[in-house]
């Protein structure tokens, strides 16, 4: 097959595709040419992106990035293709790391929540599944149901249906312990005594420990939990990617999973996701039986496990995923181009950022920032908003939500009139929105020697003008 010419492929061809590959949250809505993150991945001109979650459109970059990997794509080998980008992957994280790893792909980080569990039920098919999950909250909106060995979907990567909140394999199912992030009052709890006790009181369980390093809004486990000694199966959740690369090689060295996501700090199209697993896992789990997995053939395909675990793959169908090839692409190129400029300079970039938006938030009544703010990461600003002395639910946030970022507004600067933030996160009774900057705006920053929050204090405004109108009257 001839390859197209990259200039002749356009922004149809590419929506076309973007919305393919995952479940139905790339999907779009026939009524509004929108995604349920009201947002098209290929109208990119004139949004104002602060948000955090997994939501982003192309950018200029990314868009020409997409049109020269799509006029290619049909000379490629699938397989070598898989194999580029999965080394590339590990050289970018790799840097002085010499312990080997092996990167296994997934169509979103809710899907990188199976793996442990998959891994876990086949080095003890006789044992009880437990899984210990910190912060389920602030987690992604499908990785509870994930977490339980549930569907989280009502489609798979290939286009099927399935069923959204039945059991995978109802045989062999997780046992789950939820320990929250926050208290009633916001505060960030340390959940450090609880995994020690559940670990301990379950002696005769395979336990699966989830920990999160930089949630939603940028929460961070004490990774000091961690007992390499044991046989729990830890995983770290950075699907954020908003970390140092020496904490994933401190992770990797200890033996423990890394969950990384290319859609949410790195800006690619939503969803594309990756497991650094840790050879020494590895190798253990291509000795043994896989065939407990096969009901997860209904989620992965033989080419999202590495080359090498024969034994994973034929019990998972073979069947290509261009569309998450294409987000890869997106996320690796921005990578790359993020790796240029060194953490000291993007660290320094983030925290002007971060105290000016914060400096801002804190000079209205309409705002109050979350507690522990200074804990989390500081590409993540988590803040409520108040209306006549109370502050908005989840539902009152998800309105405001939903009004500002399907509604144009005037007052930005460079040809912006649509924005999109960090959707609510609720905890308790209580909830949240959050601003957040990815690679390409702190990029966008350095290469300008400046931070200009002018349309950041534009945004602010525009959340504090639209909570009054819709709700100081009720």
């Amino acid at each position: 097959m001839n390859d197209q010419p990259a200039n002749t492929i356009g922004k149809n061809e590419i929506e076309e595709l973007l919305t393919q590959g995952c479940d139905e949250r790339v999907h779009i809505l026939p009524e509004s040419g929108l995604n349920k993150y009201h947002l098209n991945p290929v109208k990119f001109e004139s949004l104002f992106q602060r948000g955090s979650c997994t939501a982003n459109v192309l950018t200029r970059r990314s868009f020409n990035v997409a049109k020269a990997f799509l006029g290619k794509y049909d000379e490629l080998s699938y397989e070598n293709l898989l194999e580029n980008q999965a080394n590339r992957l590990r050289a970018l994280v790799q840097s002085e790391f010499k312990d080997p790893f092996d990167v296994f792909f997934a169509p979103s980080g809710s899907d990188l929540v199976y793996y442990p569990l998959m891994f876990q039920m086949m080095l003890n098919p006789d044992k009880r599944l437990l899984n210990i999950v910190s912060c389920p909250e602030e987690l992604g909106s499908g990785s509870k149901f994930a977490s339980e060995t549930r569907f989280y979907a009502n489609y798979n990567q290939f286009g099927d249906q399935i069923e959204k909140g039945a059991f995978v394999d109802s045989n062999n199912t997780s046992e789950v312990h939820y320990l929250d992030a926050r208290d009633a009052d916001g505060n960030i709890l340390d959940r450090t005594t609880a995994i020690h006790e559940l670990i301990a009181n379950n002696p005769d369980a395979s336990v699966v420990g989830s920990l999160v390093f930089g949630s939603k809004s940028g929460i961070k486990d004490d990774l000091n939990v961690i007992d390499t000694d044991s046989e729990t199966m830890w995983v770290v959740d950075l699907c954020q990617f908003r970390v140092d690369h020496s904490l994933i090689h401190d992770l990797l060295e200890k033996g423990v999973m890394v969950m990384l996501t290319g859609s949410k700090f790195f800006q690619a199209p939503p969803f594309c996701a990756a497991m650094l697993v840790p050879r020494k896992w590895s190798e253990r789990l291509k000795q043994v039986d896989a065939s407990i997995i096969a009901p997860y053939g209904k989620l992965f395909s033989a080419y999202d496990v590495p080359w090498f675990m024969e034994n994973m793959r034929e019990h998972l169908p073979k069947k290509e995923n261009k569309a998450l090839r294409l987000r890869w692409e997106i996320a690796l190129d921005e990578m790359s181009a993020y790796s240029y400029w060194s953490t000291k300079q993007t660290d320094n970039i983030i925290s002007r950022w971060a105290m000016g938006v914060m400096s801002k938030l804190e000079t209205s009544d309409s705002f109050k920032l979350m507690p522990d703010q200074l804990k989390t990461n500081m590409s993540i600003i988590s803040f409520q908003v108040w209306v006549n002395g109370s502050a908005l639910d989840n539902e009152q946030l998800k309105a405001l939500f939903k009004a500002i970022t399907t509604s144009k507004h005037e007052g930005f600067i460079g040809g912006k009139d649509t924005v999109f933030f960090g959707q609510p996160v609720q905890y308790g009774e209580k909830s949240f929105i959050r601003l957040a900057i990815g690679a390409y705006t702190v990029r966008a920053f350095l290469e300008k020697d400046a931070v200009d929050l002018t349309n950041d204090y534009r945004l602010i405004n525009i959340i504090e003008a639209v909570a009054q109108e819709m709700f100081s009257g009720k």
